[in-house]
């Protein structure tokens, strides 16, 4: 596929409340995180329009960006003229024009302003008469209740939804139902299939590639659409085409040169094509066949073997650890085991078998039937408990389960809720008494604070603990972080699908500031290392690369 021109809608830089002292936040940031992705060009907003005045904000915007006014478009935050502390809407609509800015972001909630036709139809109607694009985000309307009322007001105003997560699905495919004039940004809302399913329901051109700069790491929102299912025409209009358009034709014109960390990996999908290198997931999830529910808020379109292995192939994924969703987060172990072996046995040269095995469901006996089937008969290798209310890590219902893992050198997904003093014991209860089990925690990306915690972990324990990534906040140079602190040897990637995409989780690592034989070693090298420990290293468990076409290098 040609190379595709990404226009962000959803880029900010400047002082914000809440930064981490790690946080990348400034002007020069956002370019060199737009460089390092490839990203042509931004609407970008003042951070300060967030939390001072909004016109200080505005207009340290258009002085900051003119030497970029080629790749960054500005976003002026707005609000109704309604206590006197803001320009009244004739002279803020000419600042609009002064400064060629053809987008307003409005935040009701975050100035305190009702939604309420009276306090916002002035400025309605005058943005609609210059045919500006409205921008909010779902960060100011919880669980987006309130979100139907203002588009009831801003029913004939282009309005495009920033920063919807992906849990609040149903809640968005009723707005997207609604209200025609509504477009989606996806850098949250990063569900299964969810660019593709927008696109087939209701027209390529209501959905807009958007980054979350430079809170999210930019590769994320690019591999979703270097990776992509839809037609190629319809690749470019959300890529970058729809933006241009809903900004009258403004936009940027030529795609950034491969930069210092391009390689073979970010060439490859710089052009949408599978990763040249080996990759080896190891967190997936999957679904009963045909399945797409998962129960509560959480829908995974084509959430079944058949269509995990369709996007996985489309990334390059060698070898995927497929765990059910049935069994550790809905509580079916037999249901949820039996799922991953018929999708085992469908695909066994792709995907290999994580068990579940819940104490305070099954009986020991019970317990070491599923060891026998699973691990003993199909040598699945590895395991999945996921004890949230009832019981820990280390409790002694499972000793049976962790010492056959720790004589087979098995590895655990380790999903730790309790990090702390406490998470730190359990931990070491679990290394010292299971030291050939490995643990692979989860989710190390998804916050500074548990990366900087995860680390910790890792370094007090490094023969056993090893760092997985995969968030869907995919949180900016917290890989490189993870990686120069305890050593590119002891990172994992996974993606946790079809929870959320796989696709921003794999295009998250191909564009970090990371050496082409690091990201090597995190994509596949280390995973595949620890399997040959499994069951003494017997073939079902190495990588294949045999069924594609192309040459790994």
């Amino acid at each position: 596929m040609k190379e595709l021109l990404y226009f962000d809608g959803n880029a900010s830089y400047g002082p914000r409340l809440g930064k981490y002292q790690e946080e990348r936040w400034t002007l020069a940031h956002l370019i060199e995180d737009m460089d390092l992705a490839g990203i042509a060009g931004a609407l970008v907003l003042h951070a300060q329009a967030l939390h001072y005045d909004p016109m200080v904000a505005n207009l340290a915007l258009i002085k900051d960006i003119k030497p970029y006014r080629n790749r960054l478009f500005p976003c002026w935050m707005a609000m109704p003229a309604l206590s006197g502390d803001f320009p009244s809407v004739p002279e803020f609509m000419e600042g609009l024009r002064q400064n060629d800015v053809r987008a307003v972001r409005l935040e009701p909630r975050t100035f305190g302003l009702p939604i309420e036709e009276a306090v916002w139809g002035e400025l309605r109607d005058a943005l609609r008469q210059e045919e500006l694009l409205v921008v909010t985000s779902a960060e100011g309307y919880p669980g987006l209740e309130t979100f139907d009322r203002f588009m009831a007001i801003f029913h004939s105003n282009p309005v495009l939804l920033l920063n919807a997560y992906w849990d609040q699905w149903r809640r968005v495919v009723y707005l997207m139902n609604t209200h025609p004039n509504l477009h989606l940004e996806f850098s949250s809302f990063q569900a299964n299939r969810a660019i593709e399913y927008m696109a087939e329901h209701y027209g390529a051109e209501r959905c807009l590639f958007g980054t979350n700069l430079p809170k999210k790491a930019p590769g994320a929102a690019r591999g979703f659409v270097d990776w992509t299912l839809l037609p190629a025409r319809d690749a470019v209009k959300v890529a970058g085409g729809n933006l241009k358009r809903l900004l009258g034709g403004h936009g940027p014109k030529r795609i950034p040169a491969p930069g210092k960390w391009s390689d073979s990996i970010t060439a490859a999908a710089r052009q949408g094509e599978p990763l040249p290198c080996d990759v080896l997931d190891d967190h997936c999830h999957v679904l009963h066949d045909g399945g797409s529910n998962a129960g509560g808020t959480f829908v995974m379109h084509h959430g079944d073997a058949d269509g995990m292995i369709e996007l996985i192939r489309k990334i390059g994924v060698d070898k995927t650890a497929v765990m059910s969703w049935a069994g550790p987060l809905s509580g079916d172990t037999d249901r949820g085991n039996e799922i991953v072996a018929n999708a085992v046995r469908r695909y066994p040269n792709e995907l290999l078998g994580v068990v579940t095995v819940r104490p305070e469901l099954q009986t020991t006996e019970e317990i070491a039937a599923t060891i026998r089937k699973y691990h003993d008969g199909l040598k699945f290798p590895g395991l999945k408990p996921f004890p949230r209310t009832t019981m820990n890590f280390d409790d002694p219902g499972f000793d049976t389960w962790y010492a056959y893992a720790n004589a087979h050198g098995l590895y655990m997904v380790y999903d730790l809720p309790n990090t702390g003093a406490e998470g730190m014991a359990i931990t070491e209860r679990l290394v010292q008494k299971y030291p050939n089990m490995t643990l692979h925690l989860d989710h190390c990306g998804r916050s500074w604070p548990y990366a900087k915690w995860a680390v910790e972990l890792i370094q007090r324990f490094p023969k056993n603990v090893y760092a997985q990534l995969n968030y869907t906040l995919v949180t900016n140079g917290v890989i490189e972080y993870i990686a120069e602190s305890v050593g590119d040897h002891h990172v994992l990637f996974g993606t946790d699908a079809p929870m959320r995409d796989p696709r921003p989780q794999a295009g998250w690592l191909v564009f970090t500031r990371l050496p082409e034989k690091s990201k090597r070693k995190i994509f596949g090298a280390n995973f595949a290392r620890i399997l040959k420990q499994a069951f003494r290293g017997g073939p079902e468990n190495a990588p294949t690369s045999a069924r594609r076409p192309r040459r790994k290098t």
